[in-house]
């Protein structure tokens, strides 16, 4: 049991810990806190004219609610006052939540105080019963105790006061220690921690994309063009050999169909995730996709290292479709494609002496990228003022 709280959920056995008295103990100094913020509340508030002025002036006021913590909740009490102490030196006192939880324990405070103390008082009261009924009686309007019987059991009640207040306390305690984790020791932990999974689990998927897509591009590769290749061997023998006649025609003609699908996969595969990218890098892939293109394409990534495999596919896909696009619906003739690495932001652009005028189109190429960019944390942009050029720019975290 390290809090108050804790304790309270065994039941009975509470009272026979210590942490009932802690409890009684964090009221009393909660009622003089109280009384202490009461007297120096206006002068905090009129000579807390500057910032360090204020956090010197709050600092003490918080830290020794943190004291008074200690007694129902040690762990909760250390980190409030580690927090307060770095807030005051970043002249961030007082936050929101620290004035909330100062004048909450002002005034609930102070009242808490006043009914437990009136409370032992009628309960001391009532447990002497029998002590003054042996030399005087006690009068409770209505009710005269002057019987030693009478006196026993009116003790008996004062005990059972007693048991209450302590519960009572104990309560309270636990609900001011719960105040006080709320307010004083958000728990930014457990945003942090699910932060962290949730990129655990980003990185995880875009691992497991590029693991099938290179296992799809090598299924692709190995086995299926190279039983498309062999097929078009074959119908060029069989064309061969029967070059006028019924056979050759046919062959001839799927020969021809065959040769146009081989091509068909070759610019899938070339889109998709060429062997060259994985084992040479960004840059040769790119100029292998160039190459087949009539379009004048300076490729410029600097001097830098190989990019994670997921961003190194996506900048290839990017400049991919935007080559494509170009070569396609833009009269240009000179595309530029340079990548930069800012720290760990990796920035390609896309530029084009096109006429301009292009932007995103919602379920086309550009916005599904933009989507699938958006896993990386990253962020594509498209600049095509009337007259050009187009500049389509990715950036994204490496």
């Amino acid at each position: 049991m390290t809090t108050v709280g804790s304790a309270l959920r065994t039941g009975p056995r509470f009272l026979l810990t210590r942490w009932p008295w802690r409890a009684v103990l964090a009221v009393l100094c909660g009622g003089v806190l109280s009384a202490l913020t009461v007297i120096g509340l206006v002068p905090v508030v009129l000579l807390g004219l500057t910032r360090a002025l204020r956090a010197a002036l709050w600092e003490p006021m918080v830290r020794l609610q943190c004291a008074r913590l200690r007694l129902i909740d040690p762990d909760t009490a250390v980190r409030a006052d580690a927090r307060v102490r770095e807030a005051s030196a970043a002249r961030r006192l007082p936050t929101a939540r620290h004035i909330t939880y100062v004048l909450a324990g002002t005034v609930f405070g102070g009242a808490v105080f006043c009914l437990v103390a009136l409370g032992f008082a009628i309960a001391a009261v009532l447990l002497a019963a029998p002590l003054i009924v042996r030399a005087d009686y006690l009068d409770f309007g209505p009710w005269m105790i002057d019987e030693p019987a009478e006196a026993w059991t009116v003790a008996g009640a004062g005990a059972l006061a007693t048991v209450l207040l302590l519960v009572f306390a104990g309560a309270w305690s636990a609900l001011d220690a719960r105040i006080a984790r709320a307010l004083l020791t958000p728990d930014s932990d457990r945003w942090r921690r699910e932060a962290v999974r949730i990129e655990s689990s980003r990185s995880a998927l875009l691992e497991a994309e590029g693991f099938e897509r290179e296992l799809l591009e090598s299924e692709l590769h190995d086995r299926v063009q190279h039983r498309l290749v062999a097929l078009s061997m074959n119908l060029g023998l069989t064309e061969a050999q029967d070059a006028n006649g019924p056979a050759g025609r046919l062959a001839a003609e799927a020969h021809r169909q065959v040769d146009e699908t081989l091509s068909e996969l070759r610019a899938v595969l070339r889109g998709f995730s060429p062997r060259v990218l994985s084992e040479r890098g960004l840059e040769p892939a790119l100029t292998d996709l160039a190459a087949d293109l009539p379009l004048d394409i300076r490729i410029d990534l600097g001097n830098t290292d190989r990019l994670p495999p997921a961003v190194e596919h996506m900048s290839y896909v990017l400049v991919a479709e935007c080559l494509t696009n170009i070569a396609r619906h833009a009269a240009a003739a000179q595309v530029e494609v340079r990548g930069t690495r800012s720290g760990s932001r990796w920035i390609l652009n896309v530029t084009d002496d096109g006429p301009g005028g292009a932007h995103i189109v919602a379920g086309h190429g550009l916005d599904r990228l933009q989507r699938r960019l958006a896993a990386l944390d990253g962020q594509l942009t498209v600049t095509s003022p009337p007259g050009g050029p187009t500049t389509i720019r990715m950036e994204c975290t490496v």
